[in-house]
C-alpha cells in the first residue's frame, strides 16, 4: 500500500543570536543545512562570530504520511526579502525572542510585525535563554510582546522536548485559526 506523504513548511524567526538555528539542530532528523557567514556588522559581531545570511534548513518526519519542511530566517532587516520567499506556501511561523537582550526583543517584536503586515500566517512567539543569568525574565518579556496578541510560552531551544511543545502549540493555534 502505497502512502501520500504531506510536506508542510515551518518557518522559524526572530532576531539575530536568538537561537534559530539552535531550534533547528535539536529538531532536525538531518544534518541540517546552514548558511553561516563571517558577521560584518558591528553589533552582530558583539553577539557571534557567524551568522545566517540567507536561510537555515532542517526536517522532521512526523509520521509516515507528515513531513516538516522547517526554515530558518536570518535576523537582521536587511535580509528580509528572505522572509516573504521562505515563508512562501508555509503553515506557520515560530518567532523566538531572546530574553536577554532588549534591542534584540524590540527587533523581534518589529520582524513579527513586519509578518503580520505582509505575510499573515499563525504564529507563537517563544522566549529562549531564560536559564541565562542577564534574562529579563519570561513575564517582562511576555508583557511587552503581549500588544502582539499571540500565544507566547518559554523555549530551551537546546532541549528537544521543549522544541516538540512548541511545534504542538504552533499546530494548536493554527488549528484554532482554522476554525474561526
Amino acid at each position: 500500500m502505497t502512502t501520500d506523504i504531506q510536506y508542510l513548511k515551518l518557518v522559524i524567526s526572530g532576531s539575530v543570536n536568538a537561537g534559530k538555528t539552535t531550534f533547528i539542530r535539536t529538531i532536525s532528523e538531518i544534518e541540517p543545512i546552514t548558511t553561516d557567514e563571517w558577521a560584518t556588522e558591528a553589533e552582530v559581531r558583539e553577539k557571534k562570530a557567524m551568522t545566517t545570511v540567507a536561510l537555515d534548513y532542517g526536517r522532521l518526519t512526523v509520521d509516515e504520511s507528515l513531513v516538516l519542511n522547517i526554515y530558518g530566517t536570518p535576523g537582521q532587516k536587511r535580509f528580509d526579502f528572505m522572509w516573504e520567499i521562505l515563508s512562501e506556501n508555509a503553515f506557520g511561523v515560530i518567532f523566538l525572542a531572546d530574553s536577554t537582550n532588549q534591542k534584540d526583543i524590540e527587533a523581534t517584536k518589529e520582524i513579527i510585525s513586519y509578518f503580520n503586515t505582509h505575510i499573515s500566517l499563525p504564529y507563537i512567539v517563544c522566549i529562549t535563554k531564560l536559564d541565562l543569568p542577564e534574562t529579563m525574565g519570561f513575564e517582562v518579556v511576555s508583557n511587552y510582546l503581549l500588544e502582539a496578541r499571540c500565544t507566547v510560552v518559554p523555549l530551551n531551544t537546546t532541549d528537544r522536548d521543549q522544541v516538540k511543545t512548541a511545534l504542538l502549540t504552533l499546530l494548536s493555534e493554527v488549528i484554532s485559526n482554522l476554525e474561526q
